[in-house]
């Protein structure tokens, strides 16, 4: 479905005048369609319907409805900040917006495990709610600030994704819900990386990079973060490794210096390995290499205890 429908929605972008220039921390060269989030969106969406509708064993539950109402609502406030460029804030509002609307469908952290004692549950209580909408702001945010390349966000989230889906798969039936949702975000994102790989001919936009984190952070609450050992908390971290971590040297960099830590600049790891003198290609194999490399370990882990 993104496969098909993103030469349409390049053809809506053009049409429509939201087309990314180059200039500033832009690495492009020219001007290139947006909106290609919107593509990923509709086949998300509609892979999910369709393995509901097909499988009578899969029932259309509230984790799913959740992660698509509150992923609505991102990819929305997504479409209107490609055409007019919100502010930060606005961003983080629809993030927390849509993190709201997943928790009030039950998809929430509800329990950690402490691996200082035997992987005992610890249960949040209260705090469950801001711990998985922080939860979900971080993995948006993170996966939106690796959308500097072309080909790179798509990619990892192909790979994260992917990991995910195997992850479900190995818990069986009870996980079903968390195995389509991976897998229809895998494909989505893999049908439109035809598109985005470089030379890119259209970008995902901010409506691709946050519904990608959105729906990802989502689907790891409802399905990772629901086994209680210590692989609860280490798989989705390492999955995610790449963006979390990036994002997170970045934010502290930039308040060590002093600097605000929603300013944009050229410190992310795509934007050193480039100044190193690595080509595009080879930045984004180099990133891909290393997201493979830290799910492999959480799949390892995860296969060790289950």
């Amino acid at each position: 479905m993104a496969y098909a429908l993103t030469p349409l929605v390049r053809s809506l972008a053009q049409r429509c005048g939201v087309i990314a220039h180059p200039g500033g921390r832009r690495v492009h060269a020219r001007p290139t369609p947006l909106l290609g989030g919107v593509a990923m969106y509709f086949g998300f969406t509609a892979g999910v319907l369709l393995a509901t509708a097909f499988d009578r064993n899969l029932v259309f539950d509230n984790q799913m409805l959740g992660i698509i109402a509150g992923g609505t609502l991102v990819a929305l406030m997504g479409i209107i900040d490609d055409k007019f460029e919100l502010p930060g804030w606005a961003q983080i509002l629809s993030i927390l917006a849509g993190g709201a609307l997943l928790v009030g469908f039950g998809v929430q952290v509800r329990y950690v495990t402490n691996p200082f004692q035997g992987g005992r549950v610890m249960w949040l209580g209260a705090v469950a709610i801001p711990v998985t909408l922080i939860w979900i702001l971080m993995v948006t945010k993170a996966v939106d600030c690796m959308d500097g390349l072309d080909g790179l966000a798509a990619g990892i989230c192909v790979i994260a994704a992917g990991t995910l889906t195997l992850m479900a798969l190995r818990l069986g039936a009870r996980f079903q819900s968390s195995a389509v949702m991976s897998a229809a975000l895998a494909g989505a994102a893999l049908g439109f990386l035809r598109y985005n790989y470089p030379p890119a001919k259209i970008f995902m936009g901010t409506v691709g990079a946050q519904f990608l984190g959105f729906a990802l952070a989502g689907i790891s609450v409802a399905g990772a973060f629901k086994i209680a050992t210590l692989v609860a908390i280490a798989a989705p971290i390492l999955i995610l490794g790449v963006p979390l971590f990036d994002t997170t040297f970045v934010v502290l960099r930039r308040a060590v210096n002093g600097r605000r830590i929603d300013e944009a600049d050229t410190t992310h790891l795509h934007h050193r390995l480039l100044n190193r003198g690595l080509s595009h290609r080879q930045v984004i194999w180099v990133i891909y290499l290393l997201t493979f490399a830290l799910c492999a370990v959480a799949y390892a882990l995860f296969c060790r205890v289950k």
